[in-house]
């Protein structure tokens, strides 16, 4: 990549303010002034940069840099007028790539969906295509755990190059709101898009001021799509589908009005339903609880369908789909325990709804809290919910960030006391689920929410190490049978 094909680039997207000529040839992008090489294009971005992060990029190689403000340096400078669309766009140019790309939205429901998808198609490839999903990242050459659940443009494109490489054909993801509110996925290109559902979540000063901007950047993606996969039961239905009215739909749901029409939901051993398109029938099964998971397993099948794969492949795949920390079961030999990320309304509302479905005649345990920092409004929503549906609950830390995880806990106290339910202030997360533990009795089943397989905590800013909610549970498991 050289100086003129960004330029070039930056202008066809209206992005360039000013600029240098220079006939430079880049052999590295950054933004991050630890992780400069030889003949790095620098990108000068977040709230908090500062001229030093450049000097020191310059120092260690940087031989161009890109920014919204002229820094009065000794190399050349590319001015622009949005520095994140311009770091997705160049990013895009230095590592590009050709695969079918899949992405699912919605404020509930976007993993468990990408686990279903990823692993039909890894049934029907033969090999496992590229995958994003919250905290994890496959792309046949690297895999780990991330913090974002769709990472910044630069690694986001980094890895999609790698599957390309890899000659992998498919890459699924997640894209966030937050994704498309600071550009991560600017200029990309969708084959499928997915959109799942929508509530009034992630309303925060730190992430979108109200609810239309909110559901904006939900319709944003959309709009990057070729395809859309709609689920019609959604909250705002109307809105999205005016929103993508020039696009394919396909649309799934409950309603005979459907593409694909779910029904005859029958729970046995697991949960088995009938899918209906163009009058013919076929049934699925998954081994995930939770009927909520049904959305999200047809979901999946009608992206699978688009994509010509086979009914077997599609079976195999969910009947072998397991997540970490999605409605993960555990019998600790008094009684179940159910661990689940579920940390907004929507989520809570369907799992404590498939608890009273699933265990009729035992008491209902919760174990969670809310973070600090964003999402004020779930501390509303998570305790007047619990107040609806829980026997008993045990308030305790969940990434309180910059704020008192106690003071957290007493906001959620104050949805809860109209409901007369007993509940506990256990500020420390592992002492909390202890403690549910050994005060639970062959009537009870525990749900744990909110953390899902995450290792750490954040907590006054800084992400601490943490042992998970399934090990803390096995651990005690064990120490209560000793």
């Amino acid at each position: 990549m050289n100086y003129k094909q960004v330029i070039k680039t930056l202008k066809e997207h209206n992005l360039l303010v000013e600029s240098n000529e220079q006939n430079l040839e880049f052999s590295y992008i950054s933004y991050n002034s630890q992780d400069i090489k030889n003949n790095t294009l620098f990108i000068c971005k977040g709230l908090e940069f500062k001229k030093e992060y450049l000097d020191e990029a310059i120092t260690k190689g940087a031989t161009a840099y890109i920014a919204e403000k002229d820094y009065q340096v000794n190399i050349p400078k590319i001015i622009v007028n949005d520095i994140r669309k311009a770091l997705a766009i160049t990013s895009q140019l230095f590592y590009p790539d050709n695969l079918f790309k899949i992405g699912i939205t919605g404020t509930k429901g976007k993993t468990t969906t990408n686990y279903f998808l990823h692993n039909i198609l890894k049934e029907h490839l033969g090999y496992k295509p590229g995958f994003f999903a919250t905290h994890y990242f496959y792309t046949g050459l690297s895999e780990g755990k991330t913090h974002l659940t769709t990472p910044e443009s630069l690694e986001l494109h980094k890895y999609l190059n790698e599957m390309t490489k890899q000659n992998l054909k498919y890459m699924s993801m997640e894209v966030s709101s937050q994704a498309e509110y600071h550009q991560r996925v600017y200029g990309m290109h969708f084959n499928i898009g997915a959109f799942l559902n929508i509530s009034e979540d992630h309303i925060s000063p730190l992430e979108h001021k109200n609810f239309e901007e909110y559901l904006n950047c939900k319709l944003a993606f959309l709009k990057k799509c070729d395809e859309v996969v709609l689920y019609k039961q959604t909250d705002h239905y109307g809105k999205v589908l005016n929103s993508i009215k020039d696009k394919k739909i396909i649309t799934f749901g409950y309603t005979k009005d459907c593409d694909y029409i779910i029904k005859n939901i029958q729970n046995n051993k697991n949960l088995s339903f009938e899918i209906e398109h163009n009058k013919k029938t076929e049934t699925y099964e998954i081994t995930i609880p939770g009927r909520f998971n049904i959305t999200n397993a047809c979901c999946a099948i009608v992206i699978a369908k688009q994509l010509n794969i086979n009914y077997s492949s599609i079976q195999k795949g969910l009947q072998e789909t397991f997540i970490p920390g999605r409605m993960n079961i555990i019998n600790t030999g008094i009684c179940p325990v159910i661990i689940d990320y579920a940390h907004n309304e929507l989520s809570a509302k369907a799992l404590y709804q498939t608890l009273k479905l699933d265990y009729k005649n035992k008491n209902i345990k919760v174990v969670f809290g809310c973070p600090g920092d964003k999402g004020v409004n779930r501390r509303k929503d998570m305790g007047t919910l619990a107040g609806e549906y829980a026997d008993y609950i045990y308030l305790t830390s969940e990434d309180p960030g910059h704020t008192s995880a106690k003071e957290i806990c007493e906001d959620i106290a104050n949805y809860i006391k109209p409901y007369h339910k007993n509940y506990k202030i256990i500020t420390d997360r592992e002492t909390a689920i202890k403690k549910a533990l050994k005060e639970s009795t062959k009537d009870d089943v525990i749900a744990i929410l909110g953390k899902g397989d995450e290792n750490y905590q954040i907590i006054d800013g800084k992400w601490i190490p943490y042992k998970t909610d399934i090990e803390v549970v096995k651990d005690e498991i064990l120490k209560i049978k000793e």
